[in-house]
């Protein structure tokens, strides 16, 4: 299996550490601005995989994409938050511009497989990178409220929880979760934030989660970023995939839980609006 990974800060770096751990492919295509650092990173990796004794294969070029089964994209500017920490919309203007200079590299290659999506604001670029690329939105895929549901989980020690929504400030807590849980839930990504300046682990394991969902067709339900078309935009919710789309299930919301899942489809309609403006 080939697997693409655009931007090889520390996410997409650590991506690519745990997917060679892993053993899930047997090819990578490393994408960053920074020549430097995909040379480094390709070092690294080599020198791992004859630790793990697993071969791989390290292709750095666009055009390596046109047969890769999976494009991770995960590139962003994490340095944005030391002056604006919390402001999504911050990050958005300069993630929306990655995906218009990366989108018709994209097409050129003629990649026709499934995008992962991790870039913040995840459902918003989500959605850009369908609509910029052309790809079917089923094709394309954010890491939605995964990391979050694991979160609150870890935060409640209840399996039953789940984060849906934004993967943002006003995602919802599901399943009689306190107002303090909620918050802790929410908060827990900038705590992480404040002490290393960056998140990586987390996201990294999750988005092997999702691939082996997958490639492995294991009936995980996974609360990733699909594309609604009857609110015409991305958004967390348990999905399972059915070997060719996640196909999202049912789950009754209470009145209150209800009322706060539909201002944060708002928060995220109005998020990919603003891309006109910033």
């Amino acid at each position: 299996m080939r697997i693409g990974i655009i931007g090889l800060g520390h996410v997409g770096s650590t991506i690519a550490y745990t997917l060679l751990l892993k053993k899930i492919a047997n090819e990578l295509v490393l994408i960053d601005n920074n020549q430097a650092k995909v040379a480094a990173e390709t070092i690294e990796l080599l020198d791992t995989a004859l630790n793990i004794k697993h071969k791989i294969n390290i292709l750095t070029h666009y055009q390596d994409l046109e047969s890769a089964d999976f494009i991770i994209f995960s590139a962003g500017d994490i340095t944005i938050f030391e002056n604006a920490e919390s402001d999504r919309l911050a990050e958005l203007k300069v993630t929306a511009k990655i995906v218009e200079d990366v989108a018709p590299k994209l097409k050129e290659s003629g990649f026709s497989g499934k995008i992962i999506s991790i870039t913040n604001p995840c459902d918003v670029i989500a959605l850009y990178l369908a609509e910029l690329t052309g790809l079917p939105k089923e094709q394309v895929i954010g890491t939605g409220t995964v990391i979050d549901t694991d979160r609150l989980i870890n935060i409640t020690k209840r399996r039953d929880v789940m984060m849906i929504g934004e993967h943002g400030n006003s995602q919802v807590a599901v399943n009689q979760v306190s107002n303090s849980e909620e918050s802790a839930g929410r908060a827990a990504g900038w705590q992480i934030y404040q002490a290393k300046r960056h998140t990586a682990f987390g996201i990294a394991s999750t988005t092997f989660r999702i691939i082996q969902a997958m490639t492995e067709k294991n009936n995980e339900v996974l609360n990733v970023s699909c594309y609604d078309s009857t609110k015409d935009c991305y958004y967390g919710w348990p999905s399972l995939f059915d070997g060719e789309k996640f196909v999202r299930q049912e789950l009754e919301l209470t009145a209150e839980e209800n009322i706060k899942f539909i201002k944060s489809i708002e928060t995220i309609k109005q998020n990919y609006q603003s891309i006109q403006s910033l």
